[in-house]
């Protein structure tokens, strides 16, 4: 009997072994498979991209602390050849489905199927250090207030950058509230602010959010009351078009594809009805974006004596600087601040004017503001105008933001 058993020990230590013979790991030259990790199913984890290449269609991502592939590979590249584009940029956070195999490369390669960003992740909390305070300057305000984008979202944190694009990059400690997304601008008022010039990073605490009544994007901009003064040199019929890039919603006189008035040198308009103006008056939506990027910002009881010393910089004389501010006055006086950016490009370039005769000057005031509760740093703007000569063409109107 204990010949028997001993036989059939050697047969099956004998059967194993070549077992082990006949299935080693398949080597490759820098492709070998990780065999715990074989996987016959459609995967999917969550990366941070780290790295995209266009000249060869790849990107680099690193898989969240979390996630089970972290166990083989903390760096995976994604092919991007037969993928749907997303507009991916460095630091986005993407949900990546793959099939197959890991194969233990540096960078790991996997076949990628599917990929989509992934900024928020409130279920996840951030742990990682954002900048070293040691080294961070930190400023001196008690509280201050930024117009931010939302670009991540975790669950004890947000990331966001200036809407007026500058450097920074920020990251605010605090819960954002459930209605607030990825690409929201909002105010976000913070405290113990901390600047890292080097990294160009900005970590605070948050104190409170409040959003912006205005929409920036596909909603038009509404431009109240531009009126267009004339001045020639001498009794002059003159022909006005405007090339709006929106639409006209109110006119005075009537718009007919233009206007045809006969102007005096004193600036007073007839109409071949021998009806007479003042100006030209037209309101409507233009499809811009306003420049907020240079401006002021001033106290809603000191509105009126700003406009007077603004308006003269830009070239309007008293009469229609006085015209101007009795329009505004009533709606941004009472407000805690204001901030307030003349337009150039933005404005002009959505409404050009087509003027026969063409004038020797023309100087155009547009005025963009909005409301605000508590001030706020802008670099300031800097006004100037054409020297009135020959015949001379002024244009002002606004828009609240």
């Amino acid at each position: 009997m204990k010949k028997i058993l001993c036989l059939l020990l050697a047969v099956i230590t004998a059967i194993t072994l070549a077992g082990c013979i006949a299935s080693p790991k398949t080597p490759g030259n820098d492709t070998d498979i990780v065999s715990q990790s074989k996987i016959n199913k459609e995967n999917s984890f969550l990366a941070n991209i780290i790295e995209i290449n266009f000249d060869n269609s790849t990107a680099i991502v690193e898989p969240l602390e979390n996630e089970r592939i972290r166990s083989s590979a903390d760096r995976v590249s994604v092919n991007l050849t037969n993928l749907d584009y997303i507009y991916p940029v460095v630091g986005d956070t993407v949900r990546i489905e793959y099939s197959g195999d890991i194969r233990e490369t540096y960078p790991a390669q996997i076949d990628v199927t599917n990929w989509e960003i992934s900024n928020d992740l409130r279920d996840i909390e951030y742990t990682d250090e954002w900048l070293d305070k040691r080294n961070a300057a930190k400023s001196s305000d008690d509280e201050h207030m930024d117009e931010l984008t939302v670009t991540k979202i975790y669950k004890n944190c947000f990331f966001a950058t200036n809407v007026y694009p500058n450097k920074y990059v920020f990251k605010i400690n605090g819960v954002l509230p459930e209605d607030i997304c990825v690409n929201d601008e909002i105010y976000v008022y913070q405290e113990n602010i901390y600047t890292d010039e080097k990294s160009a990073r900005v970590e605070s605490d948050l104190i409170n959010i409040q959003i912006p009544p205005y929409v920036h994007g596909d909603d038009p901009l509404v431009c109240y009351k531009p009126v267009i003064y004339l001045y020639p040199e001498k009794v002059t019929d003159i022909n006005v078009r405007l090339d709006l890039n929106g639409n006209l919603s109110c006119t005075y006189p009537l718009y007919n594809n233009g206007w045809n008035v006969k102007a005096q040198p004193n600036g007073t308009l007839k109409d071949a009805n021998g009806l007479e103006y003042n100006y030209l008056y037209w309101e409507g939506e233009i499809n811009t974006d306003f420049d907020f990027s240079q401006g002021f910002c001033i106290k809603g009881e000191d509105t009126a004596r700003f406009l007077e010393t603004a308006l003269e910089k830009l070239g309007l004389n008293r009469r229609e600087a006085n015209e101007f501010i009795v329009y505004w006055l009533p709606q941004m006086q009472n407000n805690k601040y204001n901030l307030i950016s003349f337009q150039g490009k933005a404005y002009t370039d959505n409404t050009k004017l087509d003027i026969s005769p063409a004038p020797d000057t023309l100087i155009r005031v547009f005025m963009a503001y909005k409301p605000l509760d508590k001030p706020v740093d802008i670099k300031p703007q800097e006004l100037t105008h054409p020297k009135r000569t020959g015949f001379t063409v002024v244009e002002w109107g606004g828009s609240a933001s």
